[in-house]
């Protein structure tokens, strides 16, 4: 296992930490904790779908929290859904993931954790613990083992929740193994556990940070089809395992 390797997923991992960190700080002062939660959450989700940024700016002009609460408040939740899917099906390469009906139940779930809590923020602050709001978050429609640990990293850096994110494991979504895979720092078929245990034993920064250089890489280089390994940052330390 080449050392070199290591610390160059390390390097790229820390800066893109550091790179979200001041883009959702900007947010919050932007928007409020309020509003930049409810963003975080929703834009984390798409996160695997691929939806070009300028599809998401046009859905956060049109969509807001304190909108879709008050919509909650005078006609009900189920209205919420039919409202963001309605506005997600008239934006070009808006794409919804696992369809635009567990979209919209997984923004309705939002709001109604709002209305029940007072506010997002009283939600995810109620938890002791990182482990205990990404096994709560996992609940949530179309979330799952692999976008709740995303979700309290991202709230963890836009200083939304204090919570200590060295509990929370690797996402194990498919960049992420891919990478893992082909750098022949995990084997090919290794489970989610096990790659979770090589990074705890051979990085020096928690799973959480690790990830982020390791999606970075498997979503923007090494591409399940077509990897572009001409350009990629891990190029020269890689033994190219495709």
């Amino acid at each position: 296992m080449s050392q070199a390797l290591i610390d160059e997923l390390t390097k790229i991992a820390v800066a893109k930490i550091d790179e979200w960190r001041s883009e959702l700080l900007s947010m919050v002062e932007r928007l409020g904790k309020e509003e930049a939660a409810f963003q975080i959450c929703w834009r984390v989700y798409q996160w695997p779908t691929g939806t070009p940024k300028e599809a998401l700016d046009e859905f956060a002009r049109s969509i807001s929290l304190e909108h879709l609460r008050d919509l909650a408040r005078k006609h009900g939740l189920k209205d919420v859904a039919n409202v963001v899917i309605g506005v997600a099906k008239t934006i070009p390469k808006f794409n919804p993931g696992r369809g635009f009906a567990i979209f919209g139940e997984f923004v309705e779930k939002l709001i109604e954790v709002a209305q029940s809590s007072g506010g997002l923020i009283g939600y995810f602050n109620k938890f002791k613990s990182a482990k205990a709001l990404q096994d709560e978050l996992e609940k949530l429609p179309g979330v799952g083992p692999v976008l709740a640990p995303l979700l309290v990293r991202q709230l963890r850096l836009a200083d939304i929740v204090k919570l200590d994110i060295s509990e929370v494991g690797l996402s194990a979504a498919d960049p992420v193994m891919r990478v893992l895979n082909r750098t022949g720092l995990v084997p090919k078929g290794a489970k989610p556990e096990e790659a979770e245990r090589m990074v705890r034993e051979k990085f020096k920064v928690p799973p959480m940070v690790i990830d982020a250089g390791l999606w970075h890489v498997g979503f923007h280089y090494c591409r399940e089809k077509e990897p572009a390994c001409d350009i990629c940052p891990i190029a020269r330390l890689c033994p190219k395992h495709v």
